[in-house]
């Protein structure tokens, strides 16, 4: 699944996407030239930053926020962009495009998003996962109209996974560093700011995509995410007395269960301390 990150962060559009960013991702969207060349002169700046990160993924969960200052002027910008621009294009779209329309353009990204779903299963030990990823692909490559139907998902495969080199540096135990939001591009972090170049990489269509159709790509994804997440949003905007911290907060733990994979969190995690530090002489109660 791909996973957007614009203007007020990840939200769920499918079970967690894209679809569901990532770091400084834009829409998950497509890798033409000019973002590239954008992409990689940002990575340079933050690669320091991810390495300086370097310790264990929880320690960084719950740091303060830093930048908080430029944080909420980039956060301000994006939030009149997208009533500006994305939002009223993204009710157009649900409003001309029957269902059946929106899930064969979402489920044709997602499958073009399946190489770098399929890098980061390897490098991150998972040979289950991969293999139904790459079986995935086949299906609704060769038997889906070039992954248009979700074939895998009509015979009853489980649903779509996203993995991203953010998760799997997140795994290796790199921190996730400063809580940043990037103009356009929305929550991210310098670790998953870095991962997300490197997903270009992973991406043939970096390599073979005309620029046309790469911005093509791009915007199309960016648009499907925003409407898959036109109620979510607003629900967050009626219910938030600081919609900035709010963001922060979701996109943090959104972060953490995508790199869980879903799975709960540790009790000291949920917590913030160990419920058995059995280095405290105090600690009489712990089994």
């Amino acid at each position: 699944m791909r996973r957007p990150w614009i203007a007020l962060g990840p939200l769920p559009c499918r079970p967690l996407l894209p679809c569901r960013a990532h770091a400084c991702r834009l829409a998950g969207g497509s890798r033409g030239p000019q973002l590239r060349r954008c992409r990689t002169a940002l990575a340079g700046g933050l690669l320091l930053a991810v390495l300086a990160a370097g310790g264990p993924a929880r320690a960084q969960a719950d740091d303060d926020d830093p930048l908080e200052p430029m944080n909420r002027v980039f956060f301000e910008f994006n939030l009149i962009m997208d009533g500006l621009l994305l939002e009223p294009l993204a009710r157009i779209y649900r409003g001309v495009a029957p269902q059946f329309l929106r899930d064969a353009v979402n489920n044709f990204l997602d499958n073009l998003n399946t190489p770098v779903v399929l890098a980061n299963d390897i490098l991150q030990g998972e040979p289950y996962r991969a293999e139904r990823t790459l079986g995935r692909f086949m299906l609704n490559t060769i038997m889906g109209a070039g992954g248009l139907v979700d074939v895998g998902g009509l015979l009853g495969m489980p649903e779509r996974h996203n993995e991203d080199f953010g998760q799997t540096l997140a795994i290796y135990g790199v921190g996730e560093g400063p809580y940043l939001v990037l103009p356009l591009l929305g929550p991210s972090n310098p670790r998953d700011a870095f991962g997300f170049v490197v997903d270009f990489a992973f991406d043939p269509m970096t390599y073979v995509a005309p620029r046309d159709i790469a911005l093509a790509r791009f915007g199309t994804d960016l648009l499907a995410f925003r409407e898959q997440n036109i109620e979510a949003i607003d629900e967050l905007k009626r219910s938030s007395i600081d919609l900035y911290a709010a963001t922060r907060t979701l996109a943090r733990q959104l972060r953490a269960s995508e790199i869980r994979n879903g799975a709960p969190a540790p009790l000291d995690d949920i917590y913030d301390e160990d419920l058995y530090d059995l280095d405290d002489p105090e600690d009489t109660d712990a089994p």
